[in-house]
């Protein structure tokens, strides 16, 4: 009888794809916010009319990594709209005005270290624009962290913050709108790291002491701060948070499969 070692895996099982969904498979906790997957977008805070077309608005994003973190926006002016490129991508368009999507609180208060992926075009460079902020305010609030584009009014730059008691800013430029990205912020308190990346490269890093304990129990925002400031002028594409370490080859699978819902590079 000849001896066959089942336990290899098959060529398939090898190849498998790539899913977001693997980052939480062990029971992380984060977001996973997919516009192009219309079967998780409502046009209100409900959920009960569905998005079906463009120049929708959206007041419901239903979190797609298992952990129930959904975004909603209940003031019917404030939501964002689905919109498509022409290369037939889906993206949800922040005004610059009052557009923002927020959660309830996520409870990342187990880790020190995440990283955040995200697909944008940023369209103006005139005011400080809030993409993603952990807290009302993370000027304020200790366990956070906060992506901008721009960083600063009149600005071509963006900019990424990690912070436990002390913070660490990370900026980048110049990077004048209108552009589009995928980028990355990696934040780890303990280490006192945080890096930002483009298009699956390291542009920006900061040492810079951010003091004790782990991230925080916060409510996130997309698009403006405490949905009513700071408000982001873009396109946004994609969007993953990740409360854990993210290894080498996990950060450059996610943004390459966040580049394939973007076109950025």
């Amino acid at each position: 009888m000849l001896g066959i070692d089942l336990s290899i895996p098959s060529v398939a099982a090898a190849a498998r794809p790539f899913s977001p969904l693997s980052l939480f498979a062990s029971g992380e906790q984060g977001v996973w916010y997919d516009p192009g997957d219309l079967s998780t977008l409502f046009q209100d805070s409900a959920g009960t009319t569905p998005v079906t077309a463009v120049d929708q608005p959206v007041g419901l994003m239903r979190d797609k990594s298992g952990r129930g973190n959904h975004a909603s926006q209940t003031s019917d002016t404030s939501r964002p709209l689905l919109q498509q490129d022409g290369s037939g991508r889906y993206y949800l368009l922040f005004d610059g005005s009052n557009d923002s999507l927020s959660t309830a609180n996520i409870n990342l208060s187990a880790t020190n270290k995440m990283g955040l992926f995200a697909g944008i075009r940023k369209l103006s460079d005139s005011v400080v624009g809030i993409v993603a902020e952990f807290s009302a305010n993370g000027g304020i609030n200790n366990g956070i962290f906060i992506l901008t584009a721009p960083n600063d009014a009149a600005n071509a730059n963006y900019g990424w913050y990690s912070k436990g008691t002390g913070l660490s800013q990370v900026l980048a430029s110049p990077y004048a709108a209108p552009i589009t990205h995928v980028i990355t912020g990696i934040g780890d308190i303990a280490s006192d790291s945080a890096l930002l990346r483009l298009n699956g490269t390291q542009v920006s890093s900061n040492a810079t002491d951010q003091g004790t304990g782990n991230y925080g129990n916060h409510p996130l925002f997309i698009g403006r701060r405490n949905n009513s400031s700071l408000p982001f002028n873009g396109r946004l594409y994609h969007f993953i948070v990740r409360g854990a370490a993210s290894s080498s080859a996990q950060i450059a699978a996610t943004e390459a499969w966040v580049n394939t819902k973007t076109g950025a590079y």
